[in-house]
């Protein structure tokens, strides 16, 4: 949903590579085991919505692409762009 109003509201925030990516994109939903998984996380990241984008990243596993440097440190699936 986060990107889905980046790409809404504004679309040239993302690169043309970052859209193209979106075009295929399947929808995450949350669960409870994506809310339990935050509480598994160090404190790295003060954000509570950037930690649970973690966490469902963790459980899907899944790619989480980011500008956020705080959130590399957390898993090999959070890829800064």
């Amino acid at each position: 949903m986060h990107v889905a109003l980046w790409v809404m509201t504004d679309r040239f925030r993302l690169s043309p590579a970052a859209r193209e990516i979106l075009a295929d994109a399947d929808e995450v939903y949350v669960s409870a085991a994506h809310a339990v998984g935050v509480q598994a996380l160090p404190a790295h990241h003060a954000d509570p919505f950037d930690r649970l984008l973690v966490a469902q990243a963790m459980h899907e596993p899944l790619r989480l692409l980011t500008a956020d440097p705080l959130l590399v440190p957390y898993s090999e699936l959070v890829v800064r762009l």
